[in-house]
């Protein structure tokens, strides 16, 4: 992501899968048709692989239809990539829509179809959501 907004929001994204133990390793901008069009890949130590495209969408409700009319050339090269590693277990493919109004909502690419998965929040078990110092 070029922009200095969508830097911003790659950042986030990177900070919050850290907080839940995963390593991300941010896809540097251009094309290679090996790989997914992710923009972070976030692995955990059991071998779980999450490949993420991050989307912003501010003016659109985040929804399955929304993601397949606004995001399907990422769609169909997700499926494309989920098609040759079907042997592979632990790959996720995923897409975030970002908005300032809901943060994140992730989605799910499945192969014939799209579902959301909870996001993750930046609060964890032992972090208080009402901020500031006791």
């Amino acid at each position: 992501m070029t922009s200095r907004r969508g830097t911003l929001v790659e950042d986030g994204a990177r900070e919050l899968l850290r907080l839940h133990g995963y390593t991300v390793e941010v896809i540097p901008p251009g094309f290679n048709k090996k790989y997914p069009p992710a923009h972070l890949v976030a692995t955990l130590p059991t071998g779980e692989t999450r490949f993420i495209r991050i989307r912003k969408l501010s003016h659109l409700p985040s929804t399955a239809d929304i993601i397949m009319a606004k995001c399907s050339l990422d769609l169909a090269q997700f499926r494309k990539h989920l098609a040759r590693h079907t042997h592979e277990t632990g790959f996720h493919y995923e897409i975030w829509i970002y908005s300032l109004t809901h943060g994140f909502r992730c989605f799910e690419i499945l192969r014939d179809s799209i579902r959301e998965i909870p996001k993750l929040t930046f609060y964890g078990p032992g972090m208080s959501r009402a901020g500031g110092v006791a």
